[in-house]
């Protein structure tokens, strides 16, 4: 796929896209059809300050391209040798460093993979961009691995816009979490966080639909969403993904599946496919809908650590509870002193993480948040909440600060 970079001038406020905008590595930022709606989402534009398009898709590139066909007919040159008079400013073909703040960058991760979904049957080279995502996640998971949970995790249980690519996101980092504690190697882990990435292809769209509309899915929906995994599998296929491993987790992501106690004697792939069933389960019974709130963060654990009919504890459940507590960062709790509080990082107990009180007693907003170590008396969780519930806007990026490290 050839890139031909456009200037910024060209973009404005209410334009609908005739080409896909692509960031200087070729992810996508923004796909073809779709509008720049806000000055918010043309800001997040420009700020990348150099825009690539597919070069077939503007006049300029074919002006370029006919150029550079006459330059080539009067040097008599060959037709393998075009691209030397291809005068164009290409993008690069590594993926670009990200910039800014975390909560910034895993921003940038959002809306890259929110165009590279919408644009599955289109995009060359589906397989490697999603690719350069894993990459990208795993530096911010090694970065701030906490800091990364509470932005997604506050992200799932508060929104309900984007709602697909989010709980792929958080599924992908909670999946990437529970890598060493189930023996994956890092090249099973990477395409474990692919499969996460991709789980849903099937149904974007319409995940996306679910969480906004106030009532249950229709039967047309219904049948979608049941024939979503092997819908996903072949639209990968198409898109030229071929790593099967990757294709069976997306395929068998919501199978039954079960095998003898241990889970490390399974088959890797066995085993990321029960990983990514776990995580894919807990993360979407915190996540509200228009038709239902989120539940708690207890309610959840319980969810997937003790499920229906089993007489013993999940192992992914339960190891997932070690990792981030009975509340992960970025949910909400009640206070024994009254204060309501959003979890920021585990504590050396599983149900004593630290938190910020953001409401006192009256459910007033504090100015300022507070630091409470939950392992102290008085500042014990009382209960877990919803987070609908919660009449409060948080400053993410004074949250992230606040994080004790």
């Amino acid at each position: 796929m050839e890139l031909i970079e456009i200037s910024i001038d060209k973009l404005f406020l209410g334009m609908s896209l005739d080409y896909t905008l692509r960031d200087v590595s070729g992810l996508v930022l923004l796909t073809k059809g779709q509008k720049i709606e806000s000055n918010q989402q043309l800001a997040g534009i420009i700020s990348r300050q150099r825009i690539f398009v597919e070069i077939d898709q503007t006049g300029t590139g074919v002006r370029a391209v006919m150029s550079s066909l006459s330059a080539l007919d009067q040097a008599g040159g060959a037709i393998k040798d075009f691209s030397r008079y291809l005068d164009i400013k290409k993008s690069s073909p590594v993926a670009a460093k990200m910039t800014g703040t975390l909560a910034q960058r895993w921003g940038d991760v959002e809306s890259n993979l929110s165009g590279l979904l919408a644009s599955v049957e289109t995009t060359e080279d589906f397989g490697n961009r999603i690719g350069v995502l894993e990459q990208l996640i795993a530096q911010l998971l090694a970065e701030d691995g906490t800091g990364s949970q509470f932005f997604l995790f506050n992200r799932a249980v508060t929104h309900f816009d984007n709602y697909s690519v989010i709980h792929a996101l958080l599924c992908a980092a909670l999946a990437s979490s529970l890598v060493e504690v189930f023996a994956l190697t890092d090249a099973q882990r990477r395409c474990l966080v692919c499969a996460a990435l991709t789980m849903n292809v099937g149904m974007t769209r319409l995940q996306d639909l679910l969480a906004l509309q106030k009532h249950p899915p229709n039967a047309h929906q219904r049948s979608t969403i049941d024939a979503h995994a092997g819908t996903g599998r072949k639209l990968l296929e198409q898109a030229g993904v071929t790593d099967q491993t990757w294709l069976a987790v997306v395929a068998q992501h919501h199978a039954p599946i079960s095998g003898p106690a241990g889970l490390l004697t399974w088959p890797a792939a066995k085993r990321m496919t029960k990983i990514l069933q776990t995580v894919d389960r807990y993360t979407a019974a915190m996540s509200p809908r228009k038709s239902r709130s989120g539940r708690t963060a207890r309610d959840s654990v319980r969810a997937v650590v003790v499920q229906a009919g089993d007489t013993k504890h999940d192992e992914v459940g339960t190891a997932l509870m070690r990792v981030l507590g009975l509340c992960p960062p970025g949910t909400f709790v009640k206070l024994a002193n009254g204060e309501t509080a959003v979890v920021m990082r585990r504590g050396i107990k599983p149900a004593e993480p630290w938190v910020a009180s953001v409401l006192n007693r009256s459910d007033e907003p504090i100015a300022e948040p507070h630091l409470r170590d939950t392992s102290r008396a008085g500042y014990a969780i009382s209960s877990t909440l919803i987070a609908s519930t919660v009449r409060v806007n948080l400053n993410t990026e004074l949250m992230l600060r606040l994080i004790p490290k």
